[in-house]
């Protein structure tokens, strides 16, 4: 049941970045492309620091935080792998 929520959350949160995305890739004129670069590197290093504070909380024998922590380490994960998937689309879909 946690599983589920944690992916349903990620799935969530994954929309809403790639909405947003969409929306400020249309307002600048520089398309989707340099927003989800930018979607990747901040939510890749979100999750990079939610997986170490976790792994700090662990050894501290907190494990409640930790766990917590590594959920959130899963959804932004879960948001730069989304977002790596559709800027490798679209690069794909751009080619020859």
């Amino acid at each position: 049941m946690i599983l589920y929520r944690i992916a349903l959350t990620a799935l969530a949160k994954a929309s809403l970045v790639l909405v947003a995305c969409m929306a400020i890739g249309s307002l600048s004129g520089h398309g989707l492309g340099p927003s989800l670069r930018a979607a990747i590197l901040a939510f890749g290093l979100l999750g990079g620091v939610a997986l170490s504070r976790g792994l700090k909380a662990e050894r501290n024998t907190e494990h409640d935080q930790a766990g917590g922590l590594y959920a959130l380490a899963l959804v932004n994960y879960f948001i730069c792998y989304v977002a790596l998937l559709v800027d490798s689309l679209l690069e794909t879909s751009d080619g020859p």
